[in-house]
């Protein structure tokens, strides 16, 4: 039997479930990539691919668990890529893997009971069985997936951060750790405690209704500082984040746009004046304030949104930009609130979502870096070709999945 597949990506793009936005204040307009045509044949031609995997090299597949497609059963590609991103993130692998997740089924305070995240434990075991020998159904995960998010019904193109925002968020519950809401803390958090105990305190309260092993392994924590240019009086909160939307700045005359500039146009303080001026805590009265972001607690997985998409223009436009993001060595400690007393907090890229064409007509593809070999491949649907990272760097690249080094799973506590 062969052990997963290799297949050439053929240079015609199946129809699949094309971006409808994501991403606030991205107005720029760019042309449609070239990487990849985006002609559409006149099926999804999943029986073809399914005879090619059968025709794969043995040998290019022999170490290749986890190398198998998913079918597009109906402008889908969005849920594939995210799919496979995940398929590749060690951490929820090995949690699936090793059944591990069973005996955190919460019965009792989700929704679905469980059902969304066995049937994700479900496809994933098909993906990385030894004798998976080709394409896989996603129909019985993605009726479980609809039963959670509504929004996801049907087979409209949908948009691919949008989809692992409301899929995490089913997971997590499904295997939330507390099964007894608490109640809720109405009172703030006192503002004369130093800044790590004010973290630290926000990041308990958060744990005692959210805990799970999605929590350990996606979640960080935002440090948001608003100060009045009036007294000088500095408001700061902490609130948790499942990835990191980022704008593309624009207008650049330094040449290609990088992560870090990215990163900087995201960290960089603001200022709310006019109709945005915020109360002021200590004046009592509406001030101008300067706002800022630093990142307080990193994730062991970190993801990372390029906001290609514009929400504001009437046809939506998207920025087809090249960002180059390394590949390792993503050292975020200039973006850190306060000084680590760890390990700095280091990342290295192992999956990206990517999106090709216009948010009207599009496809979503995904790189994903095998966790257990260390090799590329590109994810095409039912299509997987041997990749190299750098080919990972485009302007396609939508969502990011960085691992931080020496990352292992860990309950989240600070």
């Amino acid at each position: 039997m062969v052990i997963g597949k290799i297949l050439d990506v053929s240079a015609s793009t199946p129809s699949g479930g094309g971006a409808k936005g994501g991403g606030r204040g991205v107005t720029s307009l760019a042309g449609p990539s070239s990487r990849r045509s985006l002609a559409t044949p006149p099926a999804d031609g999943d029986d073809d691919d399914l005879a090619q995997a059968r025709r794969g090299s043995t040998a290019d597949a022999r170490n290749g668990l986890g190398l198998v497609g998913l079918r597009n059963i109906g402008n889908t590609c969005f849920m594939n890529s995210v799919l496979q991103c995940l398929s590749n993130t060690r951490v929820l692998l090995d949690y699936i893997r090793k059944d591990t997740y069973q005996k955190d089924i919460n019965n009792v305070t989700s929704s679905m009971k469980g059902a969304l995240f066995k049937a994700f434990g479900e496809l994933i075991k098909e993906l990385w069985a030894s004798d998976s020998s080709g394409p896989v159904n996603t129909a019985a995960l993605k009726s479980q997936i609809q039963r959670f998010a509504p929004r996801f019904m049907g087979y409209s193109q949908q948009d691919a951060q949008e989809f692992l925002r409301y899929f995490l968020e089913g997971l997590h519950e499904d295997v939330n750790r507390v099964t007894s809401k608490p109640k809720p803390i109405t009172t703030d958090i006192e503002d004369s405690l130093p800044d790590a105990e004010k973290a630290a305190e926000a990041w308990r309260r958060y744990l005692r209704s959210e805990d799970s092993l999605i929590v350990d392994a996606f979640v960080g924590q935002l440090k948001s500082t608003l100060k009045c240019t009036h007294c000088g009086h500095c408001s700061v909160t902490f609130d948790p984040f499942w990835d990191l939307s980022l704008p593309l700045p624009s207008g650049r005359n330094s040449g290609a746009l990088r992560l870090s500039h990215c990163l900087e146009a995201f960290t960089k303080e603001e200022t709310l004046d006019g109709d945005e001026k915020p109360k002021c805590a200590k004046c009592k009265e509406r001030r101008r304030c300067t706002k800022s972001f630093s990142i307080q607690r990193f994730p062991q997985v970190l993801v990372i949104h390029l906001k290609r998409f514009s929400p504001l223009e009437r046809f939506r436009g998207k920025l087809n930009t090249l960002v180059e993001f390394p590949l390792e060595g993503l050292d975020l400690t200039p973006y850190a609130s306060e000084a680590q007393s760890g390990p700095s907090p280091r990342y290295n890229l192992y999956a990206v979502s990517e999106h090709s064409g216009t948010p009207y007509s599009g496809h979503y593809t995904a790189h994903c870096k095998n966790p257990i070999d260390g090799r590329w491949h590109e994810y095409n649907d039912s299509r997987v070709s041997a990749a190299s990272g750098r080919s990972a760097v485009s302007a396609e690249a939508y969502v990011l999945f960085y691992e931080r080094e020496g990352g292992s799973s860990q309950r989240s506590r600070l």
